[in-house]
């Protein structure tokens, strides 16, 4: 009784510690917010929160026009996912919420299933003027499309997440990232000229849709507002100024300028105070409802055709948020976890879409402006969405007035940053062309196709280089240096010598169905053996003609097949004496003093059951001129079951090594001398018709 009641107490304290370490896992604030330093950390919190949330309120009603909503919706989509990623992200640093690569997706998704094609009607007086716009009932039917998308892009990352499917972001490769990066941002730019130019245009979606919109643009040019685009100009000259003053001197200044939020107070007063709308016919935010909207269910009918797109939108968002998150880790020495990042992002979409929100991630601008002004952990982001808050409740009608184009002008110097990753280009042609393909397929792919079918070629584009790749190995002939235990490339290692009689053979890629006949001929052109093909007449030839003929011999990897039948038709063609079949062989002249070849497999990761069939094959040839083959390098953890299935299957695990220098004690103690010559029969060498 007293062990079964020691061991139930155990087993409870494990359940204990177990639940109390998924709660802490789930919910990272609790690891913290205990030990909050107050007297350390509350300040700068404040005031980097303070500062995040007067930029996070203009990009808040900017982004939501590249998500082709109203601008009232991006405000939601910077208060409700900044208030759950306080309590479930891992991050101390990154600021959550709209980002303008994340709601062009979106509103390319938007445009796509919701085009203005499908809201224009007839007047109800039946009169003669053509068919209006119902500009109510198109937002209406983008704001749903919107939110399911992000619900579902939620669901999406919340199921990778639980899955432990955090890694998915390594296949999204740095250069992709930057290429499909920039190229979103000469879509967003492309998209903003009509605001900024005050023309009214069809928004386009789908391939060739940056195109289309470079054409209706300048086409109706001659239509532009010239009081738009001068008040446009005007706030990109004064934003450009003021990051360039913030980087000049973000040692001496205490607080970025924050230019964003004095450009809507200013140009929203110069707008209400000339009466820019109705005077001059400058586009302004228009009405935004105060207060919070009750929660909803999304549309779940729109689901069927947004799947494919939320893909897309919950891979990138999470791309773009863990790879910031990880450069904050490593500059203030923590970690952040892959997984419960995709949880937390997947809540924040999840949860709040039943808000009237779209999909979000980390900004990179909000985000430096958060860590440079002093922030200690996500406190300033909660104070940043409070700020947020205060506006859509009590002050949103104030920006009522605010000029569209200045909206567009914060666009676009907020992406000044992205433009500057075309600089990559020189560095990635000096240090790798493969990656430079990478960021070009990516950049033109998503600037021709759109950003889905652009993100889908770039990935596809990026896996095949990896299959290029280990199609296309490195070889080497390896020499042991003198005094170590090491194992080097002759032709790069002045120092390392053979071993007499060894070859040591090293090719950097696995081996399979893919890649085994590439390994296979560099090993032969590596390791060059002399075979000499005779076809004679004994009776009727002298030593000197057989001498003179045998001089004539092939040179090659091995013998093969090919050519002993060439030779074979040379003899039936005459070019030397006529002689039967019975009277025909084939002399294998000895491989010089290589007696033995040792593959080594220090870098190969598999193989398969083609490449173990070559594998063999190979053993077979070389022991043909009594040469053996054996294999180095097979640790442990590479020989696992399967592995070692294989090899059992395809040939003698005897002749397998853990390492290079036990190939070669084994190789150097057991091998018998070369004989002088072997002879076989054209029976034996060429196979039947």
């Amino acid at each position: 009784a007293f062990m079964a009641e020691m061991l139930l107490k155990h087993v409870c304290l494990d359940v204990i510690d177990r639940a109390k370490a998924a709660v802490l896992t789930f919910l990272p604030i609790l690891t913290w917010l205990p030990s909050y330093p107050v007297k350390q950390y509350l300040f700068s919190d404040v005031v980097s929160g303070l500062s995040t949330g007067v930029v996070q309120l203009p990009q808040g009603l900017a982004y939501a026009m590249l998500a082709a909503v109203p601008p009232v919706y991006g405000l939601y989509s910077s208060f409700y996912p900044v208030l759950l990623y306080t309590f479930f992200g891992t991050s101390r640093h990154i600021s959550v919420g709209t980002f303008a690569v994340i709601s062009l997706m979106i509103g390319g998704v938007a445009v796509r299933e919701a085009p203005d094609s499908m809201f224009y009607t007839l007047p109800a007086n039946g009169s003669n003027i053509s068919a209006v716009l119902d500009v109510e009932a198109r937002d209406a039917k983008r704001v749903q499309v919107a939110i399911v998308l992000t619900t579902m892009v939620g669901i999406i990352q919340i199921a990778l997440g639980l899955l432990r499917f955090g890694f998915v972001a390594i296949y999204l490769t740095e250069p992709l990232v930057r290429g499909f990066t920039t190229a979103a941002s000469v879509h967003v730019v492309i998209s903003q000229l009509k605001y900024l130019l005050g023309v009214k245009t069809q928004r386009f979606s789908g391939p060739l849709s940056a195109i289309y919109s470079v054409k209706a643009v300048f086409s109706d040019i001659t239509s532009a507002n010239i009081t738009t685009l001068i008040l446009g100009l005007a706030c990109i000259v004064f934003l450009y100024g003021v990051k360039d003053i913030n980087e000049r001197f973000k040692k001496k200044l205490p607080v970025p300028i924050p230019g964003e939020i004095i450009v809507v107070i200013v140009s929203t007063g110069v707008s209400y105070g000339l009466s820019l709308s109705e005077g001059h016919k400058v586009d302004v935010v228009g009405k935004i409802p105060t207060g919070l909207l009750p929660p909803a269910a999304p549309e779940f009918s729109l689901l069927p055709n947004l799947v494919t797109d939320s893909f897309a939108v919950a891979i990138v968002g999470f791309s773009m948020g863990i790879s910031l998150a990880k450069i904050f880790a490593l500059k203030h020495g923590y970690s952040v976890d892959g997984n419960q990042e995709l949880i937390a992002l997947g809540l924040c979409n999840f949860v709040s879409s039943f808000f009237k929100t779209f999909a979000i991630t980390c900004s990179m601008s909000r985000s430096l402006v958060q860590e440079s002004t002093g922030g200690k952990t996500q406190i300033a982001g909660l104070l940043a969405s409070l700020v947020v808050l205060l506006v859509v409740v009590a002050i949103g009608f104030v920006f009522q007035p605010l000029p569209q184009t200045a909206l567009a002008a914060i666009i676009m110097v907020n992406l000044l940053g992205m433009f500057k990753q075309f600089r990559d280009i020189p560095t990635l042609w000096k240090t790798s062309k493969i990656e430079l393909a990478i960021w070009f397929v990516a950049f033109v792919a998503s600037v021709l196709l759109g950003l889905d079918y652009g993100l889908l070629v770039a990935i596809a584009f990026a896996i095949l280089t990896v299959i290029y790749r280990t199609q296309s190995p490195k070889s080497a002939i390896l020499g042991h240096v003198p005094g170590t235990g090491m194992y080097c490339d002759l032709e790069e290692y002045e120092e390392a010598v053979e071993y007499e009689g060894i070859k040591i053979f090293h090719s950097n890629s696995s081996i399979y169905f893919a890649n085994c006949d590439l390994y296979v001929n560099a090993l032969k052109k590596k390791v060059i053996l002399v075979c000499v093909c005779v076809c004679v007449f004994y009776k009727n030839l002298s030593f000197f003609d057989w001498f003179q003929f045998q001089k004539q011999g092939v040179t090659s990897e091995i013998v093969s097949n090919n050519h002993l039948m060439e030779e074979q038709r040379n003899c039936q063609s005459g070019e030397v004496h006529s002689v039967s079949d019975s009277e025909q062989s084939v002399f294998l002249k000895p491989p010089g003093d290589v007696t033995s070849i040792i593959l080594d497999w220090t870098p190969v990761n598999f193989i398969d059951t083609v490449g173990a069939k070559a594998i063999k094959q190979v053993m077979k040839e070389y022991a043909a001129v009594d040469v053996q083959v054996v294999i180095a390098g097979c640790s442990s953890k590479y020989y696992d079951d399967s592995t070692r299935e294989v090899l059992n299957f395809f040939m003698n695990t005897d002749l397998v090594f853990p390492t290079v220098h036990d190939a070669v004690l084994h190789c150097q103690h057991s091998h018998p001398a070369a004989a002088p010559g072997i002879q076989m029969t054209r029976e034996e060498t060429i196979p039947s018709p």
